[in-house]
């Protein structure tokens, strides 16, 4: 059989996949909640890391936080901007929950409605 790929140009890349979104377990939810698990785990690592620069720094300095910390009592302007990260917090780990089901009531449902009863 003749080879015609010599008559095809090159095959640009692309930059996005068009179509369903690709599931990798059988199980309805379970795509869902492992991304959950690995955004909360990106957000995990990253207040990790700030706690330990935190530390290293209070620690040069000499300043004992521990005591500190356990009896410190947030502002009332600390505390709206901390209820408004922990909003964006919030909206970042359930992205993936809230994509599925806007989805979901988006597309019409694969199977014809059920017949009624008589």
């Amino acid at each position: 059989m003749p080879d015609d790929s010599s008559n095809v140009g090159p095959t640009p890349l692309r930059y996005s996949v068009k179509g369903k979104r690709m599931r990798f377990f059988d199980s309805q939810g379970v795509d869902e909640l492992v991304s959950i698990c690995m955004g909360l785990a990106q957000e995990m690592w990253v207040i990790k890391e700030r706690q330990a620069a935190l530390e290293s720094i209070a620690a040069k300095k000499g300043v004992v936080l521990p005591d500190d910390v356990e009896g410190y009592v947030f502002s009332d302007d600390e505390r709206t901007t901390l209820d408004t990260e922990r909003q964006g917090f919030i909206d970042r780990v359930f992205f993936t929950l809230r994509e599925e089901a806007e989805s979901l009531a988006a597309e019409p449902e694969d199977e014809p409605p059920a017949p009624s009863m008589p």
